[in-house]
């Protein structure tokens, strides 16, 4: 059923069992990187469940699939969405034996919206499942992730990466900049942009340019990756993502290359190396973390970005 899916065997071990022996929790929560599969893990979990052919649950053309999405500017969950879902959800299935609901970005929920599902959580119709997606677990209430029986994605190896990306007829390459995220080397082969991206990003770095120079580079950013969050806030999120990858990827790189300047574990071997003192590793990925929640939290990405970089001089 998973067979087609690229990594994450121990999960689809356990999906599998879980069917066989009709134990499967009814609600789920799907963590780990974005672009790891998760999506796609819980649709064909979906189509098994409602016994159905995969392309009307991957179009989201079946009458007892719904998927649920943060919504409007602010990329949250909304209260009135939701409480639909709970109806929804203790109404009887219009086709199939059951009912399945997805929650992306889990995270993006409120805690008034949260607190609205919580008793559906705990207690959901014996005949609906809720899997519940995120990228971002801890930035959820512990009352929702005690409801969930949470499984961990990791990322997927890159030889299996670029393998997909060959059958697509995309550049190999990118496997081994996407830190274990198909969705991400997709991205990156997809956009050229996102290169230019990554260029004018490290040159920042390496550069370390002092105030104004620094607010000016990183507003420009921000415009790169603000254009058109009204019509998809959820895209301009996954630019950011990729964004804070790159700055980890990067520092990771430079400390490689004090200790190992060739080695083959380099994610970008042609970058050079600079010759000021870097933080820990284990600094920046506490820095790096915290800017990401501040962004979360809809701080400006400019001002997230310069608090970290100004801690790292």
């Amino acid at each position: 059923m998973f067979d087609s899916i690229a990594g994450n065997a121990p999960i689809k071990s356990y999906l599998k069992k879980a069917l066989q022996e009709n134990q499967l929790p009814q609600t789920l929560l799907f963590s780990g990187p974005a672009g790891v599969g998760k999506a796609l893990f819980a649709k064909t979990l979906a189509a098994h469940l409602l016994k159905s052919e995969f392309h009307r649950i991957e179009k989201e053309n079946h009458p007892d699939f719904h998927v649920v999405r943060p919504e409007g500017k602010s990329g949250l969950f909304s209260i009135d969405t939701l409480r639909e879902m709970i109806g929804i959800g203790h109404s009887a299935p219009f086709e199939s034996i059951a009912k399945v609901f997805i929650l992306e970005d889990a995270e993006r929920m409120q805690p008034a919206a949260a607190n609205a599902i919580l008793k559906t959580l705990e207690e959901p119709a014996l005949d609906a499942t809720f899997i519940l997606i995120s990228s971002a677990p801890q930035e959820m209430l512990p009352t929702i992730l005690s409801r969930c029986v949470q499984l961990s994605f990791q990322p997927v190896p890159e030889e299996s990466i670029a393998e997909l990306l060959e059958k697509r007829g995309l550049p190999q390459k990118y496997a081994k900049l996407c830190g274990g995220s198909v969705g991400r080397a997709v991205e990156l082969a997809t956009f050229p942009q996102m290169e230019e991206q990554r260029t004018a990003l490290f040159r920042l770095l390496s550069a370390k340019p002092k105030y104004p120079e620094l607010s000016k580079q990183l507003e420009k950013f921000e415009e790169a990756i603000e254009e058109g969050k009204e019509e998809d806030p959820l895209r301009a999120h996954a630019l950011a993502e990729n964004l804070f990858s790159h700055i980890l990827m990067w520092y990771r790189d430079q400390h490689l290359k004090k200790l190992h300047p060739h080695s083959e574990s380099l994610f970008f071997p042609e970058e050079p190396a600079v010759d000021f003192t870097l933080p820990s590793l284990q600094e920046v990925e506490k820095k790096l973390d915290q800017s990401r929640f501040a962004y979360h939290r809809n701080i400006k990405l400019s001002v997230c970005l310069a608090n970290f970089l100004f801690e790292q001089k």
